[in-house]
């Protein structure tokens, strides 16, 4: 049964304020457990977890607040839940900063913290709501609002993590989703498949593979091809519905070709999508090459933070976590979206080249939010060829490009060309006879009807972009990057200590919780020494 938690409000005769000797206490209050306990703690609303209990008389729920604010600790902290459940039971600061001030009070077994994770996990999955990341969205509108943190200007940058995962080759990827699906089968499923599978059930598959030679992996893989064929057949008769069946099916699809009369061939390794399977434990991780550097089986991570001059300090206002092949544009896109589902306003967002195209740009006319990128995605034209950004773009209301002005001042109407967004102009003939760039870098051809400029909408788009770029931004872009750092630090390696999409949210919202907590602490020292010196 779901019972809010106000307990800590009330201090008990075995309070460790009340033990503790007057200068201890006011250290104490002074700390960052303070301010965690004022700015996260007391902020956590814990009533959209009441759907995770029963409604009927029951023993009541250990508090949200307290389990949320542990798992917010050790993500912040990169503490094992072992170092986490030590912490709770013994530091001080950690007690008072989960509200848990009296000593007398018997603490829940660490399992509880489990069954809570998995429970939010669950709802997550059932509902396609994250709890916890409502936490985060919830708590720091408060904290924004509290400061009077102006997010009008944002600025924003991804980074990438790793899952909690092994890396597999191709082979011992296959050998654990065989693995995997013999463990779902029952006991008269296994005994029927145990002979033909025992070569591939000796133990991990690492050790599996590892006596394989390279030049019969080909030969193994095959092989397995056409144990998960028949698998599948199988599956489908008595289990469709099941996660083993959908298993076995993204991997016949990813990895395998296999003809209709039954014959299955191992897929050429350039035909393996980047969103294939990088492992049976963790779906939706994904591959992806990134300025030179390979992440197998990750995800990327995208903050939005505040860089209003006049505010006082600068916080996280959004964060957001997906499959690591997902788009820069497209992750500010879903910003802009949470930020105004949340009322939260954005004016105009700081980023790097990343950001731009056409996804990005769309989201930001639909907020009405000035993109100032520093640089912008793509090459530049070639040395011969002027870019399309010298040239002069006029825009209609509806944002359609009616007028085209060249480098030397002529100027004539756009019109729809022969092709799906594309558009021409016809120049002036008597401009283009004494100008010194036609037919040579400019962009204007020679044609029989006269000199006529012939151009993509996308072409346009980007050039206005083009001239749109802020390179003077770019010391307030690179603030973020330090944010970033900040973020990752409990994650040694990149490598968080979870899998599955749901859990990776949960984990990098904590940690966010966590940045914007110690600089909240650090505005509040400042605060504090002003206060005496005044």
């Amino acid at each position: 049964m779901f019972r809010k938690n106000d307990a800590h409000r009330q201090q008990g005769p075995s309070s460790s304020q009340q033990l503790l000797p007057k200068k201890l206490r006011q250290c104490l209050e002074n700390s960052w457990a303070q301010t965690f306990y004022d700015e996260v703690f007391c902020r956590i609303d814990e009533e959209p977890f009441a759907v995770l209990y029963s409604s009927q008389p029951s023993r009541p729920n250990t508090p949200i607040n307290v389990l949320v604010g542990m798992d917010t600790l050790k993500a912040g902290f990169g503490w094992s839940d072992e170092e986490l459940y030590d912490h709770v039971c013994f530091d001080l600061q950690v007690r008072h900063a989960l509200g848990l001030n009296d000593l007398g009070v018997a603490l829940f077994d660490i399992r509880t913290v489990y069954n809570f994770r998995r429970r939010v996990r669950e709802y997550a999955e059932e509902t396609d709501i994250n709890l916890v990341s409502q936490v985060f969205d919830q708590v720091t509108d408060e904290q924004l609002a509290a400061v009077g943190v102006q997010t009008g200007w944002q600025r924003m940058d991804s980074t990438q993590l790793l899952s909690n995962l092994a890396t597999m080759s191709r082979l011992e990827l296959v050998v654990s989703v065989v693995q995997m699906v013999y463990r779902t089968l029952d006991e008269v499923s296994q005994a029927r498949w145990r002979e033909r599978l025992a070569p591939y059930l000796t133990g991990r598959p690492q050790k599996v593979c590892y006596p394989i030679k390279a030049n019969e992996v080909e030969t193994h893989l095959t092989t397995l091809g056409e144990v998960l064929v028949a698998l599948a057949e199988e599956l489908a008769v008595y289990a469709p519905d099941s996660e083993a069946y959908g298993l076995v099916e993204r991997v016949l699809r990813e990895q395998y070709q296999v003809e209709p009369e039954g014959k299955v061939t191992v897929r050429p390794g350039k035909e393996i999508s980047a969103d294939s399977l990088q492992s049976p434990h963790d779906p939706d991780a994904t591959f992806r090459v990134k300025g030179g550097k390979v992440y197998r089986g990750g995800y990327v991570v995208n903050a939005s933070e505040t860089c209003a001059p006049e505010n006082p300090l600068q916080l996280i206002a959004d964060v957001q976590v997906a499959p690591n092949r997902t788009d820069d544009g497209e992750l500010l896109a879903r910003s802009l979206d949470n930020q105004a589902e949340r009322e939260v306003e954005v004016e105009k967002a700081t980023t790097d080249g990343g950001y731009t195209g056409s996804v990005a740009e769309a989201a930001c006319e639909r907020h009405e939010v000035e993109l100032r990128a520093t640089r912008m995605r793509g090459g530049q034209s070639s040395a011969d060829r002027l870019g399309w950004e010298v040239y002069t773009w006029e825009l209609d209301e509806n944002g359609q490009p009616v007028r085209v002005t060249c480098p030397q001042g002529q100027s004539a109407p756009l019109e729809p060309g022969k092709g799906k967004e594309r558009f021409m102009a016809r120049i002036d003939p008597d401009g283009c006879a004494t100008c010194p760039l036609f037919n040579q870098e400019c962009r204007v051809q020679p044609r029989k009807v006269g000199p006529t400029l012939y151009v993509r909408l996308r072409s346009i788009k980007a050039a206005i972009q083009r001239q749109r770029l802020r390179p003077e931004d770019k010391p307030i872009r690179a603030a973020v990057e330090a944010t970033i750092r900040s973020l990752k630090h409990p994650f040694p390696g990149g490598k968080l200590p979870v899998r599955g999409l749901i859990r990776a949210t949960m984990v990098v919202c904590c940690s966010v919780l966590m940045v914007n907590l110690r600089r909240l602490h650090a505005y509040r020292q400042v605060q504090a020494e002003q206060k005496l010196a005044a």
